[in-house]
Order: C-alpha cells, then sequence, then structure tokens
C-alpha cells in the first residue's frame, strides 16, 4: 500500500516521519518537494497544470473578444442597475 500525505505545515514532518517509521512493515518514507516558484511568486505546478488545460481547450469551448467584452459591459450594467 502507498499513502500520499499532503502537509501545509512542514514543522510537522519531522513528527510524521518519525511516527510512521516506528510502524511495523513500514518500507520507507520519502519527501517530494515541489517548491519551484517563479519570479513573480507562482508556484510552477499551477503553470504546469494552467498550460495542462489549456492545452485542452478547443475552439468550440472560447468566445471572441468581441464577445468577452460585451458580456463583461452587460454584467456592469446588470451591477450598477441593482444599486
Amino acid at each position: 500500500m502507498i499513502v500520499n500525505i499532503e502537509l501545509e505545515n512542514t514543522a510537522d514532518f519531522a513528527f510524521i516521519k518519525q511516527l510512521l517509521e516506528n510502524i511495523k512493515g513500514i518500507k520507507s518514507v520519502s519527501v517530494e518537494q515541489d517548491n519551484e516558484i517563479y519570479e513573480d511568486g507562482t508556484p510552477k505546478w499551477f503553470i504546469d497544470k494552467l498550460s495542462e488545460y489549456a492545452d485542452g481547450l478547443e475552439e468550440k469551448d472560447m468566445i471572441s473578444e468581441e464577445e468577452f467584452f460585451a458580456n463583461a459591459r452587460k454584467k456592469v450594467c446588470e451591477l450598477y442597475s441593482r444599486k
């Protein structure tokens, strides 16, 4: 059985690793860190996922620039008319 644990607080890792190593039958405890960050602070994994999503888009999934701005203007008018 393989178990993946994702920790938000990396300080807890030492405790978790020690706990896991004490369980009978544990073969290994390893760490994969995905800490690559671009200069603007965006995590590399986010850009990779965004790229995968973009590659999967087809023409039918998209709207034109004109349609986008027409929808945006319509929404702005709706929001301002509620006041």
